[in-house]
């Protein structure tokens, strides 16, 4: 037993070390990761008995190559979002959007919930990778809202969406990793997702609510009425979205969950919502309402998004088409080591053919579209080396841990330690990851094969256990200190993201803590 702590002891330092640095001291994930990495370089021979030669001939050039090839794949999803993303940015297609939005229901606390969650789902399953909170909460503080409530309110909107945000990166990559498909990586985030959604809809309903500009008007008018209709307007909220992102998420896979689920639900939500519209209210404004970016109307806005939809669409559910589609594959191979990229069906090309084709419809954009191209290229080719460098880095720490029997080792020794508990932790690593790294995908990273390893040492279902590490890296978005701080800096909250801890953390415990009982019970 004192040789297994010693083992869990040492096996645990990488983590350790990214725990410590990153959250103690605030170093980059890029220094930190490094510092790991050479640690566990020097360790795992003295530690696993592993032959210094086969480390340094065999599995360190093996894992350097798997984290490259891999480092591709995500990258070129990363670059095409972004690639988007700015060129709606530039275009004044985001403030097109907004302003549609603002107009949806006469009372502000309605429109509110509508761009916390749909809009906020929307911009996550389209862009992910922190677009879309900071997107989201300058447009609720010009709402009325104050700017910690603002930027609490985003991180909680776009969180559950983190699933299979930025067109499905967490679970696509976690496929990469892992030896299961995407489609069942897929399925098995949505036991957890579908109660946990009314929970934290109603949450963002009651916060719309009850800190809205006018709360303390209405709910002296009707105090009767504010506890019953949060739960209302939350609970339509939570099955507008979460039953059509149910159905593609288990019928097509990881891309579009997220994206078509949110555009779905929301027309669904406005629909029923009309009905009920029995107080009229001043409705939001819109962050731009004095700017020329309004040239480019709502449809032509939605144009880089459609056309992804029908993408995905094609290549997903016409046969003849995904086959020779994904049968255009560059691999690399070598001593057993190797990576492959289908670079016609991948994500990414889709996103990249989304935003020139997107571009053309925007012609009549307060820049043109050559400028407005270019631009958006340079900008996210700039934010894309602002990561490149990380992520390769936390790959190879990554790889290395698995190729060299750690991530299986330490999987048996907490497995064993846990026992039948251990289902019920699994959420929480996942939480774990995305608060240390900033990043869900990253997250999925640094623990996928290591929850693999746990469930299969523990006799358990690894595909339940997979989905529960994927659940709670999409809620470890709304503590994590990067999102925080990104959002934060959108609305001029620097020094007080402490304040929004307060409140996505006890969220956060809730979601995490739910995961993990509904993992318990999956896994008896």
């Amino acid at each position: 037993m004192q040789f297994d702590l010693f083992l869990l002891s040492a096996l645990s330092v990488p983590f350790l070390i990214i725990l410590v640095t990153m959250i103690g001291l605030k170093w980059s994930a890029l220094k930190a990761g490094s510092v790991a990495f050479l640690v566990t370089l020097a360790g795992v021979p003295y530690v696993l008995g592993i032959n210094l030669h086969l480390l340094t001939t065999n599995i360190l050039p093996g894992s350097v190559l798997e984290a490259a090839i891999t480092s591709l794949s995500i990258l070129w999803i990363i670059f095409g979002a972004l690639c988007i993303y700015y060129l709606q940015l530039n275009s004044g297609a985001i403030a097109s959007i907004q302003l549609q939005l603002s107009r949806l229901h006469p009372n502000p606390k309605v429109s509110a919930l509508f761009i916390a969650w749909f809009f906020s789902m929307f911009m996550e399953g389209a862009a992910g990778f922190g677009t879309s909170a900071a997107l989201t909460a300058p447009f609720l503080v010009a709402a009325g809202y104050r700017p910690v409530l603002a930027v609490v309110l985003a991180l909680w909107g776009h969180s559950l969406g983190v699933t299979f945000g930025a067109v499905g990166t967490p679970v696509i990559t976690q496929a990469l990793l892992v030896a299961e498909s995407e489609l069942t990586l897929t399925r098995a985030v949505l036991p957890y997702l579908l109660p946990t959604t009314f929970v934290l809809a109603i949450g963002l309903a009651w916060g719309c609510m009850r800190y809205s500009p006018n709360h303390a008007e209405t709910a002296t008018a009707h105090p009767e009425t504010f506890p019953f209709a949060a739960i209302k307007i939350g609970s339509l909220a939570a099955f507008s979205f979460v039953l059509p992102a149910a159905l593609l998420a288990y019928f097509l896979g990881p891309e579009l969950p997220t994206l078509l689920g949110a555009i779905i639900g929301a027309g669904v939500f406005t629909l029923v919502a009309s009905f009920n519209k029995t107080t009229v209210h001043k409705p939001l404004k819109n962050i731009h309402a004095n700017s020329a970016d309004h040239k480019v109307s709502f449809m032509n806005a939605m144009a880089p998004y459609s056309i992804l939809i029908v993408l995905v669409l094609i290549t997903r559910l016409i046969p003849d088409i995904k086959i020779a589609l994904q049968t255009a594959q560059w691999q690399l191979e070598w001593q057993g080591y190797q990576g492959a990229i289908q670079y016609l069906y991948h994500p990414g090309t889709l996103l990249f053919v989304s935003f020139i084709l997107g571009s053309l419809c925007q012609r009549k954009s307060a820049l043109p579209v050559t400028t407005a191209l270019v631009k958006a290229l340079k900008q996210a080719l700039a934010r894309v080396l602002t990561v490149l460098a990380a992520l390769f880095v936390m790959l190879m720490l990554s790889r290395l841990l698995v190729h060299t029997g750690a991530i299986a080792q330490l999987g048996q020794i907490v497995a064993a330690i846990a026992g039948g508990w251990w289902p019920f932790w699994v959420p929480w690593f996942g939480v774990l990851g995305t608060f240390i790294t900033g990043s869900a995908t990253a997250s999925n990273i640094l623990f996928s094969e290591f929850q693999r390893s746990a469930a299969l040492a523990s006799g358990a279902n690894a595909a339940p256990l997979l989905g529960a590490q994927t659940f709670g890296a999409a809620v470890g978005n709304m503590v994590c200190p990067h999102n925080i701080i990104a959002a934060g800096a959108t609305v001029n909250l620097a020094g007080n993201e402490g304040k929004v801890m307060r409140y996505t953390l006890p969220m956060a415990i809730i979601l995490a803590s739910l995961a993990g009982i509904i993992a318990v019970f999956m896994n008896t």
